[in-house]
């Protein structure tokens, strides 16, 4: 199927360009693996080509608003210099869905799909490793989620759905943490939400210095500021239920989700922290 990428309502070739961002990749898959027991969306795995390994999440199972909400998140996240996983747009020859024995897998169908680079020799975050993880790091990870409103990122000594990665040498936390599902950004669009429980929530005193402010402010600023080439990178099929009829375009839509981002330039962003 064909991907198309768009900035405004223009059409635009798919060329990287120097000193920007590159286009994610897109890649076919070879074979579907499984499917993830964990999860709401329970994601498959699927190898590509390349015999890559990757976590996809389909448009018929996922659904457009969470693929748009993981493409926005992993671009803004890259220029945040969050450690967030490798990703490609996904695409299945004709027929492997509708044939495939593995149970579901026509969840993979709706156009390209959203594909998670699997990370080797990682496992999930625990509890004791929290404190591991450097302090500048935890501030930026707890600060992008209430940025993009994604509360699913919770943790405590009696378990959760912390959505971070870290290598298996547990010395080297900091280092190897990587930074996954954002399916779940967006929603709701309305107040602060609730991150009490969130896996770095000793953080939020911090992020009410000014000088603390004064730099992630700048740091967002700018990655905000690429918003018309993060959004090139979205399938059009994901925007629009019908790409020949605009009114379907998907909810929240894209200028109400930059608008929401955009109140970080607002004094009560800080406030509400």
């Amino acid at each position: 199927s064909k991907t198309n990428r768009r900035e405004g309502n223009a059409l635009i070739a798919i060329l990287p360009k120097e000193g920007v961002m590159p286009y994610p990749p897109i890649i076919e898959a070879k074979e579907i693996l499984r499917r993830s027991e964990k999860g709401t969306l329970k994601p498959f795995f699927v190898r590509d080509t390349r015999d890559e390994l990757y976590v996809v999440k389909g448009v018929d199972g996922a659904g457009r608003q969470a693929l748009v909400a993981e493409l926005i998140c992993s671009e803004l996240g890259k220029r945040c210099g969050l450690p967030v996983a490798e990703y490609a747009l996904m695409e299945f020859p004709h027929g492997m869905l509708e044939f495939s024995t593995e149970p579901g897998a026509t969840d993979l169908n709706g156009g390209v799909a959203y594909a998670s680079k699997v990370v080797p020799y990682c496992q999930e975050l625990t509890f004791t490793q929290v404190e591991q993880v450097p302090v500048e790091l935890q501030q930026l990870v707890l600060l992008f989620d209430i940025w993009v409103s994604n509360e699913d990122r919770y943790l405590s000594n009696l378990g959760g759905n912390v959505n971070l990665l870290q290598g298996q040498d547990g010395t080297k936390v900091g280092g190897k943490l990587v930074v996954i599902d954002h399916n779940l950004a967006f929603s709701p669009m309305a107040g602060i939400g609730d991150f009490s429980s969130h896996v770095f929530s000793a953080q939020r005193p911090a992020l009410r210095d000014l000088e603390v402010q004064s730099r992630y402010q700048e740091m967002l600023d700018i990655a905000l500021a690429d918003w018309s080439t993060i959004v090139s990178f979205l399938p059009e099929e994901w925007i629009y239920r019908d790409p020949d009829d605009k009114s379907t375009a998907l909810t929240p839509t894209l200028e109400e989700r930059y608008a929401w981002l955009a109140r970080l330039r607002k004094s009560s962003f800080w406030s509400d922290i």
